[in-house]
């Protein structure tokens, strides 16, 4: 019995011990504070509440509270030329931006953390419209606005509004002037229609008007995409140093009286240098690829093969979902994209002057791995002498019967033609096929062909610089062109840059096979005596002209058509 005692008391003890081995968890509170520290926040209203206290707005009071371990006389640097010597002060910023916030306990040390400031701005949206698909004439939207007022003070708002805006009773309105009294009840234009096509940009001038103060904060605005009565297929372009925008392909004369056809900015950055854009259905929904050369599209000596800053996006149709599609930033420079088309459920896409790669239209998030589709050196029926090492790529298409169209202006110049039966693996030298090369003596930029009328476009650049139609030649027609020209229209693009052979001009041009149209975007050229100015143009194979869309006077790029037929996108 004694033994079995002696047992339980050294196994009570040895439970004591496993318990006060444990440490209880510390709260927070009881962590040592810093010798000097501090916190800040937006501080409460007369109400007790607070409001916006995510956001340090200008105006807003910041409540700064001392957690200061250490105690002694205070110093507060609000880091905008103010100071204080409360214990837990409170201020306001009368500018945005970043501020040094300093405390200094007597004796103790120095403490600085920043705070940044944000300028009140207001945000303009559509509160509801009253149908899904806003068209003109009969679809009529109301607006909202969003704008923290920390002080709740009285505001004004001057809203502009673009011609062809008018009310609900049909009363034309191109500025309403409004107020928000101190308890945020906002006065609102009411419901408002359009009469054009295109993009409406409602602008919303912002003035805090109190006691004299008329502070005016920064403009907002809204984008209103309003459609057409009808369907029409949509046409899109990337505008040099801006962004893609939709024009809709409608006939001379079809909408109603008073309204015009309008471009829509679709809010997404065209990129750097946008030679080619591209439309494509992916699992019924449509995308617009966007193949950006960027900054570095001309020759550079990159031995190391770092200087690539090129690469693909898409966005929905409708300007939403922009994915990056590939990307060759960081790797060498002549790999950026360049020139490319859909080829069934891929996209081909040229890099500098080495050959065309390729990639599944769904592909999302890839950075360039060189799938070649094709070389200059993979097509051994066209001489070394004829398609030369480095030769600079244009235009890439693929016509109704398989064969691939594939445009050079330099180190070999023309338009190479080949089946995919045609491209060998390695080069060699073998009998000469069955495609001779279409304008083998031309420096051309871009090209399109129309198998239906049986034409063949192009920009020509250098000592003839304009826009030529060419009967398009058959499967071995080697016919030199040049002497067959059934119209050329002298007109002198802007290379953008100062190097001939890799000038800009004209990357490329969109073909509307219903009407025969041929689309580009024409920069004009400081050397240029035509009558052309920049901007959207086509070419109208009836009367062999071309013909100006003057509201869109852009600096244009790619551009692609999408043939599917709706009233906005």
């Amino acid at each position: 019995m004694k033994k079995f005692l002696l047992n339980i008391s050294f196994i009570a003890a040895l439970a004591t011990m496993a318990v006060s081995c444990v440490d209880p968890e510390p709260e927070y509170k009881d962590f040592p504070s810093k010798d000097v520290d501090f916190s800040y926040a937006v501080a409460p209203n007369a109400n007790g509440e607070v409001e916006y206290a995510l956001d340090y707005y200008v105006v807003s009071t910041i409540q700064f509270t001392n957690t200061s371990a250490k105690s002694g006389n205070v110093t507060w640097d609000f880091g905008d030329g103010t100071t204080s010597n409360e214990a837990n002060p409170q201020h306001k910023y009368a500018t945005a931006g970043t501020y040094q916030v300093k405390l200094t306990v007597e004796g103790a040390g120095t403490c600085t953390y920043p705070i940044m400031i944000y300028d009140i701005s207001p945000m303009l949206s559509i509160k509801e419209q009253s149908a899904e698909v806003l068209t003109i004439n009969d679809v009529s939207v109301d607006f909202d606005i969003f704008l923290p007022n920390p002080e709740n003070k009285r505001v004004k708002y001057v809203w502009t509004f673009p011609d062809g805006a008018v009310t609900e009773n049909g009363d034309p309105i191109t500025t309403f002037e409004g107020y928000a009294d101190e308890n945020g009840n906002i006065e609102y234009p009411g419901k408002i229609r359009f009469k054009n096509v295109g993009s409406q940009r409602i602008t919303l001038q912002t003035t805090f008007d109190l006691d004299g103060e008329n502070r005016r904060l920064e403009d907002s605005y809204v984008n209103v995409q309003v459609g057409a009565d009808q369907p029409y297929k949509t046409l899109y372009y990337a505008a040099y140093e801006g962004n893609i925008k939709a024009y809709k392909l409608i006939p001379d004369g079809a909408l109603p009286e008073g309204s015009k056809n309008l471009p829509f900015d679709m809010g997404v950055s065209s990129g750097v240098m946008p030679m080619t854009i591209c439309y494509a259905n992916v699992d019924g929904e449509g995308w617009i690829y966007m193949l950006d050369c960027g900054k570095q599209y001309t020759y550079i000596n990159d031995e190391n093969g770092v200087n690539g800053d090129g690469k693909i996006n898409v966005m929905r149709v409708d300007g939403t979902g922009t994915n990056l599609f590939v990307s060759n930033v960081g790797k060498a420079a002549f790999d950026d994209p360049f020139f490319g088309c859909v080829d069934g459920d891929k996209l081909l896409y040229s890099d500098r002057n080495t050959g065309v790669r390729q990639l599944a239209l769904n592909t999302r998030g890839a950075t360039e791995a060189n799938d070649y589709f094709v070389k200059n050196d993979m097509l051994g029926y066209y001489k070394r002498t004829t398609l030369d090492y480095g030769a600079i790529s244009t235009t890439m298409l693929k016509d109704s019967k398989g064969v691939y169209w594939w445009g050079k202006c330099f180190n070999g110049l023309g338009i190479f033609r080949f089946k995919a039966e045609d491209i060998v693996p390695v080069y060699t030298d073998v009998a000469a096929g069955p495609y001779p090369v279409v304008l083998s003596n031309v420096n051309l930029r871009s090209f399109m062909i129309d198998e239906e009328r049986g034409k063949l476009y192009v920009y020509r650049s250098k000592d003839v610089n304009g826009f030529y139609e060419y009967p398009l030649p058959g499967d071995g027609d080697g016919t030199d062109l040049t002497t067959v020209a059934t119209k050329s229209i002298t007109m002198y693009a802007d290379p953008i840059n100062s190097t001939q052979d890799e000038g800009v001009y004209v990357p490329q041009m969109a073909l509307d096979a219903e009407t025969g149209y041929v689309y580009f975007g024409f920069n004009k050229a400081a050397n240029d005596n035509s009558s052309y100015v920049t901007g959207l143009k086509y070419y109208n194979p009836t009367t062999q002209s071309i013909v100006e869309i003057t509201d869109c006077p852009d600096k244009i790029l790619g551009i692609t058509i999408n043939d599917n037929k709706t009233n906005l996108f």
